[in-house]
């Protein structure tokens, strides 16, 4: 009889029932988390189900054995982190099939805690066992012999298919405005003026000097490239200086070097990877403060504050999650009476970039003479909470609301509220009309608020779902038409070069393939692989880990850690739902694998 049999037999009872219970419970729990569009009888009335729950039971004998023995108080970890996961399949589910969350239905609270109850031995043994793992799999300390310039050029060598695929790149997402905005000279501070000229001054100067835009966009995406490769080598190198094994770092580099996300990105003009890039590199130095003491601030402290100025300065939200990560740092080593030399040298610093940042943003302004005039972006979910009300609720708004509404979002603006989306809608909302009056226009969203509320809800948690939903799929263009195509089935990736670039690919088939990623229902239709395309999966990755630092006690790893915790909030309250907005998501995973492993000589508690 083998071990494991042996403990299965050992069993009590009563322990067999609750083992049962749970089991069922996780089967039942599951149901309302897959997003059937109409009544869940194929999966109630299905030996699916029946399988799932013979499958909860196998688990739980693994999972259940330390996790029964735990105290309350050592429970309530897991189990809340359980409940949150739980919830939010729920909720995801429903948005995903209706757009709409019933909160007033009791099923709802009562299955996500039934299969919240299944899922906390399962999430405590993940957290107990993984870092035993992951430290006898791959820290070996045999990495000798790699070198960063050969890690970067291989890096790089493999994204070039990519590249001459889409030749000269992927000019897309708000690429043309960019460019306009040079050669027309009127700068706005919509898009972040660093990237605006970088990206638009070189694709200019290629026309200025008498080349064709395919040449600027080309090389634009050849340095793009460069940067982005060059700070993923520096992370597969320091992991490596860190113990990590030979095959580890060579499974990483081709993760990063043929996993689609990463080569798609690279040759994609958007603003949003240069910046993944710096921020990056943010996080890796935070974490090696905490490993390397007063090294940190002897060699790599000017790396750290030109790293956080640049990423703040191509994205905007980038500075509030800085904000918000340094004020957690702050407070987290007040209360773990971290060195006050270590912890005030490091206030410092990141005080400094935001200072830099600042500064520098209002340098370009003033240098540019760029407008600073539009509030939409940062009113993007009551825009969408107020167009919600208008379109299912109207009857909710007196006559004297609707024409205080109609003065910044007239009509025909409303009328195309998109719950995913808030693009169209918010292109009609007037600056002028609100600027005129602030007051009146919170006074009116407040008024509808109260009136509300679940509707309000539903158009914040419709517009977001995705990054904390797995099931999506990212189609919020469907039916948008572009430039050389129409979105139908799925919007995951906008693939196409728009003026004044044009496609000229030199590998048609990869270039299908990567057209299929982008536009149609094809990773979506593989199982298991699919969720390693899913925004909302990889969160759930970062969110075990972050979660698994509380209950290791690593709590200044996870102050950390902190500022991708703090810019997936801010996309909470953005747009939409795009990959290109928490790429950081996937290219830290090889540093959490690294730090949930750690070596235990580490103090990072």
């Amino acid at each position: 009889m083998s071990e494991q049999t042996k403990k299965i037999s050992n069993i009590h009872i009563p322990d067999k029932v609750v083992l049962v219970l749970l089991a069922w419970f996780g089967a039942v729990g599951v149901n309302g988390t897959i997003a059937f569009k109409g009544d869940q009888i194929p999966y109630t009335n299905s030996f699916l189900a029946f399988v799932i729950f013979f499958l909860n039971l196998f688990v739980l004998k693994l999972c259940i054995g330390e996790y029964r023995n735990l105290s309350i108080k050592e429970k309530i970890c897991p189990l809340v982190f359980s409940l949150l996961i739980s919830f939010s399949l729920h909720m995801g589910a429903s948005l995903e099939k209706a757009e709409n969350v019933d909160f007033k239905n009791a099923g709802l609270y009562i299955f996500s805690l039934l299969l919240a109850l299944f899922l906390a031995p399962v999430v405590f043994f993940i957290w107990n066992k993984l870092p035993a793992f992951l430290k006898g799999s791959f820290f070996k300390d045999e990495t000798k012999g790699f070198k960063y310039i050969h890690v970067w050029m291989m890096l790089f060598i493999l994204w070039l298919p990519v590249f001459f695929a889409f030749f000269p790149g992927a000019f897309v997402y708000d690429a043309t405005e960019e460019y306009t905005e040079v050669i027309s000279r009127a700068f706005t501070m919509h898009h972040p003026l660093l990237h605006v000229l970088i990206l638009g001054g070189i694709v200019h100067l290629a026309e200025y000097l008498g080349m064709d835009a395919n040449v600027g966009i080309a090389v634009y995406t050849v340095c793009q490239m460069a940067v982005f490769s060059a700070v993923l080598s520096y992370l597969i190198m320091w992991l490596g200086k860190r113990g990590m094994s030979k095959r580890f770092l060579l499974c990483t580099l081709l993760f990063f070097g043929l996993f689609p996300i990463f080569p798609m990105y690279a040759v994609c003009s958007a603003k949003d990877t240069l910046f993944t890039a710096a921020f990056l590199l943010v996080v890796l130095l935070l974490v090696d403060r905490l490993i390397s003491g007063e090294e940190f601030y002897k060699s790599k402290k000017i790396a750290f504050v030109v790293a956080s100025f640049i990423m703040m300065l191509l994205r905007n939200n980038g500075f509030y999650a800085y904000l918000a990560g340094m004020v957690i740092m702050a407070v987290i080593g007040l209360i773990r009476k971290e060195d006050k030399r270590q912890l005030s040298r490091l206030m410092i610093l990141m005080l400094l970039s935001m200072i830099l940042y600042l500064g520098g943003s209002r340098c370009l302004m003033l240098a540019c003479h760029a407008s600073d005039d539009e509030h939409q972006e940062m009113l993007t979910v009551p825009i969408q909470q107020l167009a919600r009300v208008y379109k299912y609720s109207p009857e909710s708004f007196s006559q004297d609301e609707l024409i205080t509404l109609y003065e910044i979002l007239p009509h025909d603006h409303l009328i195309t509220y998109n719950s995913r989306i808030s693009d169209v809608l918010k292109s009609g909302f007037d600056n002028h009309a609100y600027e005129s009056d602030p007051g009146k226009y919170r006074k009116l969203w407040w008024s509808i608020a109260k009136k509300k509320p679940y509707i309000y809800l539903n158009a914040w948690l419709a517009n977001s779902y995705g990054y904390w939903y797995p099931d999506m799929v990212i189609n919020v263009y469907g039916g948008n038409e572009m430039y050389t195509f129409t979105y139908k089935d799925s919007s995951y990736f906008g693939f196409e070069t728009e003026p004044p670039g044009h496609r000229v690919s030199l590998f048609p088939l990869l270039e299908r393939f990567y057209k299929n990623i982008s536009l149609e229902l094809f990773q979506q239709r593989i199982p298991v692989i699919s969720m390693f395309f899913a925004p909302g999966f990889v969160f759930y990755i970062f969110a075990l880990h972050f979660f698994g630092l509380i209950k290791r006690k690593r709590i200044k790893l996870m102050a950390a850690y902190s500022p991708v915790l703090m810019l997936w909030a801010t996309v909470l309250l953005g747009p939409t739902i795009l990959v290109r907005y928490v790429l950081i998501l996937w290219c830290i995973i090889p540093l959490l694998i690294y730090t949930c492993g750690e070596s235990d000589e580490y103090s990072f508690n």
